[in-house]
This record gives C-alpha cells, structure tokens and sequence, in this order.
C-alpha cells in the first residue's frame, strides 16, 4: 500500500530545489504542505489532510542533508572565465558539415583569441563563437539548414578539479545558482574538467 510519507519522499527527492530548502530548513512546512496536497490526494486516491503531509515532511527533514561532498569542492575558489560577444547558430546535421566543420576548426586555430566550440549532436550541430568569426561562419554554412541563431551571448567556463568526475550533482551547483536568479540559459557545453554555461 501506498504511504503518504513515501509519496511526499518521492516528490521531495526528485525536487532538488525542495530537498535543499527543506535541509536547510528556509521552507515553511505547513505552506509547503498544502502546495503538495493535490498531488499526493492523487496518487492515494484518497482525502490527505495538510497536518499528515506536514508530519511527512517534518520526519523526512532529517534525513536530508546538502552534500558535504560538494561543498568541498568549492572550498577554494575555481577558475573562471568570463566571454562576452558571443553568438550561437544551429544547424541540421548533413554529409555536407563534415567538410565545413574541418574548415571551422582550421579558421579557430590561426585565430586562437577568439572563442569557439562545436557541439556535434545525432540531429543538429552547434557552433558557438565570437562575434568577430560571424561573418565568416554565417558564410561557411550559407547553404545549409539553419534552425537557429543567437546574438549578443555571454559565457561562463569553470574549470574544475578532476576529481570530481565520481561527485555527482556538481553542475547542479551551478545551474542552480542561475536558476534562481532568474538567468536564462541556450547551452550548457562540457569537457572532462571543464562546463561552459551560455
């Protein structure tokens, strides 16, 4: 039989924004409780009073805790970079971008001031780059099939320690900061130790 306290878990758990809040305790239970009421009347297909979700959550609190492993890894400050200047342009993927993009990656490396990254993916390609390479870019791929583009873009880069390939949750740090803030994203580009936010 399904619980309330299970159901609330559940709900709490694949809420990563709730968990926090609830762990840190800056959430009022009671307000949250009854934000939660209808779902949780659904799924036990019965009449669930606030005070019962309430409880749920009030036992659950404890068990949440904000990774201690995480925090570790901003204990010194990481390495940023900042790009402004930037534009992005997507484009369908065909036989023809193989080509192109050999001439794309030649045009970045005699011109290693200027910011530039491909993202190739199973139906699109993204290049994102800095203004000064639009113009030969938009001319590069003039005969294929753009689905986007967007100007005027800023980037951050972090530069992590290695270590934290086995920490998970280490790019929710980040994503979550701008989502509180209100900062919208067009891409998230990532290397071994490296994420790219634009």
């Amino acid at each position: 039989m399904i619980t309330v306290p299970s159901i609330v878990s559940d709900i709490i758990r694949r809420t990563p924004f709730l968990e926090e809040g609830i762990a840190r305790e800056i959430i009022n239970l009671s307000s949250l409780a009854r934000e939660l009421q209808k779902e949780v009347e659904e799924k036990t297909m019965k009449e669930v009073q606030p005070g019962s979700i309430m409880m749920a959550l009030k036992r659950l609190q404890p068990t949440l805790q904000v990774d201690k492993e995480l925090s570790k890894i901003f204990e010194s400050n990481p390495e940023l970079i900042v790009r402004s200047n930037l534009f992005e342009m997507t484009i369908a993927n065909a036989p023809t971008l193989i080509e192109k993009q050999r001439e794309l990656l030649k045009y970045a490396s005699l011109n290693h001031a200027q910011f530039t990254t491909i993202t190739h993916g199973v139906f699109e390609t993204t290049i994102i780059a800095s203004n000064e390479a639009c113009e030969t870019i938009t001319e590069l791929y003039k005969d294929e099939k753009i689905i986007s583009e967007f100007y005027d873009l800023s980037s951050i880069t972090v530069k992590f320690p290695v270590n934290i390939i086995d920490t998970p949750g280490v790019y929710y740090l980040i994503l979550k900061a701008l989502a509180w803030d209100h900062i919208p994203m067009t891409e998230v580009v990532s290397t071994y130790s490296e994420c790219t936010i634009i």
